[in-house]
């Protein structure tokens, strides 16, 4: 697998972990989102995810639309880490992307502070539980010590590369 990059998915306060919880950690049914799907999101993610299943995650568009052009560098098979709760506690791939406000909705509503929803949405597979501190992820980074990750973060093909060897997030 020729990885591109590494996306750092906040995911550790309370709106996330219940996100986490109920759309990650449970799997959706393709059945209930159906209505909200266009046919080509429908279609692809019935050849991707064939048992019905899938884990689906997703960003504000943020202040000036700073995530929604962030979303739009994912790539299929980056990975993902989920953080939060002092540092990496879960990693998945990234299998599919769509933009769908309707879905994110129906899904997660609105957050609370700013009105927005997650629609800017991705289905991942290969969900792993890790117990990586931040400290580890922040050095592999190049980040400061104290780095805790607060918004979503792409790094570059550099950057991703020595968080995944240094980490050993790929071994098996």
């Amino acid at each position: 697998m020729n990885l591109a990059q590494v996306i750092l998915q906040p995911a550790g306060g309370s709106d996330a972990t219940e996100h986490y919880h109920r759309t990650i950690g449970n799997p959706v049914r393709l059945e209930r989102m159906k209505s909200v799907l266009t046919q080509e999101d429908l279609t692809a993610l019935t050849a991707l995810f064939p048992d019905g299943r899938l884990r689906v995650w997703g960003v504000v568009p943020g202040v000036r639309n700073q995530n929604k052009s962030k979303w739009a560098r994912f790539e299929q098979d980056d990975l993902v880490l989920f953080c939060g709760h002092g540092g990496i506690f879960a990693s998945a791939f990234v299998k599919y992307k769509t933009h769908n406000r309707q879905l994110a909705l129906m899904l997660w509503r609105t957050d609370r502070e700013e009105g927005q929803t997650w629609e800017y949405v991705y289905f991942v597979n290969g969900l792993r539980s890790h117990r990586i501190g931040y400290l580890d992820l922040n050095r592999a980074a190049g980040y400061s010590e104290n780095y805790v990750v607060q918004g979503v973060t792409v790094l570059d093909a550099k950057k991703s590369a020595k968080v995944i060897s240094e980490l050993g997030l790929l071994d098996d």
